[in-house]
Formats: structure tokens, sequence, C-alpha cells
């Protein structure tokens, strides 16, 4: 009976040990594509959820202008993010005065405009440049822009970049469709009440 029952607890632990390096190998290869449960080295690849969807730690390696920035993801690999429902005045291209509401089409508005462009480039240097973040992506809205970039929140110290770019009038409401839109226009708003950063341009004139 012995020898038996030595053969059955071998058994046994054997098939322990097989479950274990399984369930250990399974883990290995979920970190390895980004996001399981050792990590979330690479880009997001799971279903996302809202406004609160799956997420990814990074590092803004490079400014490009008040909503658009290169990220790295912590396996090194990189991507260019556009921050979602947000547009700051053009610091690169000509401007269009008549994206804001009440900034008149004259020279002087797109003088005013250029330079709150700059003002939102120079926020989101100042904030973000060689910070690590997260981004998240909203379900309601498309995964990829027009330009094929990420169109993502970036989350800084558990805060919305996109909604501060809003509360400082350094951006719009880009029209779009995204979870936190009603949250975003009423940021936009207030701003535009107060003519504060890109809203003062309603003042600029005709000349």
């Amino acid at each position: 009976m012995a020898p038996r029952v030595t053969v059955r607890n071998v058994t046994i632990a054997g098939a322990v040990a097989l479950v274990g390096g399984l369930v250990l190998l399974a883990a290995i290869g979920a970190a390895l594509l980004g996001g399981g449960p050792l990590g979330d080295g690479g880009a997001p690849t799971g279903a996302t959820n809202g406004s609160t969807g799956d997420a990814a730690t990074v590092e803004v390696v490079n400014v490009v202008d008040g909503d658009t920035m290169d990220v790295k993801y912590r396996n090194g690999s990189g991507e260019r993010v556009r921050l979602l429902g947000v547009d700051t005045p053009e610091v690169h291209t000509a401007v269009s005065p008549g994206e804001y509401e009440g900034v008149p089409d004259s020279e002087s508005a797109r003088r005013c405009l250029r330079e709150q462009g700059h003002e939102a480039s120079a926020f989101a240097e100042r904030e973000l440049s060689g910070e690590t973040a997260r981004i998240r992506f909203d379900e309601a809205a498309d995964r990829r822009g027009s330009f094929g970039r990420l169109l993502v929140y970036v989350v800084d110290d558990g805060v919305s970049f996109n909604h501060r770019l809003l509360e400082r009038g350094h951006a719009r409401v880009f029209n779009s469709t995204f979870s936190e839109s009603a949250r975003f226009y009423r940021a936009e708003s207030a701003a535009r009440e107060t003519r504060t950063g890109v809203w003062s341009c309603r003042d600029a004139g005709e000349a």
C-alpha cells in the first residue's frame, strides 16, 4: 500500500507544479504583450470601457503643440497622440478664427490666436514634457484620428490634461463624439464667459 500512496502523492504534486507553471507562463505572456498583471509595458490591447477605458503608462518625450505629443511606452515603443476632445490654435499651419466662436475673421484675431497657440504649446511643454503620465481611450470615440494618431485623454497626477486646457482657455472643444463632451463644453463655456485664453481673441477687433 505504501508504494501506491507515494506514487499518488508524486502524481498530484507533479500536476500542481504543471498548473502553476502554466499560470506563470500566461502571466509573463500577458506582460510582454503590454498590460498584463506584471505591468503595462506596451500599448493597451484590451477593450475600452467608456471614459475610463483601457490605459497605459507612458513618458511624454516630445510636445508637438498644445494638443499633440509623442509618447513612449515602458517597452520602448512609441506613438504620436492627439488629445481627445480638444483643439488648440495652430502653431505650425494657418489658424482659423472661424473655429472659435465669437472670434472675428481678421488679421489681428489671427495674430491673437497664433499667440494663444504658442501659449498652449508652452503650457503643455511645462506640464508634460519628460513626465510620466497615463493615457486613456474612450469607447465612444474613434481609437485613431484622420492622421493615424491615437486619440487619448492624458492624465497627469490624476487630472485630465485635456480638461485643464479647456479650463485655462488654451483650447476649444473639438466637435466630435466622446463621452466627456458635456463636461468639456461646460469648461469651455466658463472660459469663454471670462474671455480667458483663446477667448480673449474675441476682442481682437476687425483690424
